[in-house]
């Protein structure tokens, strides 16, 4: 839980700052993320911690799956045991031996893809012009 706590913290930060530097807001955030990084709970705590300054943003999140490569010569997918082991615990045996002496090729991204903005409306404050 608390990685995925920091994750999503980092991720809402990074947004925070590309809407700062347009000076518009995020409707609409897309992110590739690692099956590792555990994407159901992460959209979870985007929405928690993101409250009411993201509630109308869509968090869209492509899953990237564990790839490996072992010693034994094998190279593709595999599935975690327990993704809140910490690495390089994280219960990933090769499909073909068993082993763990392996290479995570893919599975442990968090990229934002890209990032749908709306400009802000800017109030314009009316003043009386004295006579």
């Amino acid at each position: 839980m608390v990685h995925e706590v920091e994750l999503a913290t980092r991720v809402l930060n990074a947004v925070r700052k590309i809407e700062a530097e347009h000076g518009a807001r995020a409707v609409e955030v897309n992110l590739r993320v690692g099956e590792i990084n555990e994407p159901g709970s992460l959209r979870l705590w985007l929405k928690k911690l993101g409250g009411d300054e993201f509630n109308s943003a869509k968090f869209n999140i492509s899953q990237v799956p564990i790839m490996i490569k072992c010693e034994c010569g094998y190279e593709g997918s595999a599935r975690s045991i327990d993704a809140h082991l910490p690495e390089p615990e994280l219960g990933i045996a090769c499909p073909k031996c068993g082993g763990h002496k392996l290479t995570i090729t893919s599975g442990q991204e968090l990229e934002i893809v890209d990032v749908k903005l709306e400009k802000r409306e800017v109030q314009k404050r009316q003043t009386k012009k004295s006579r």
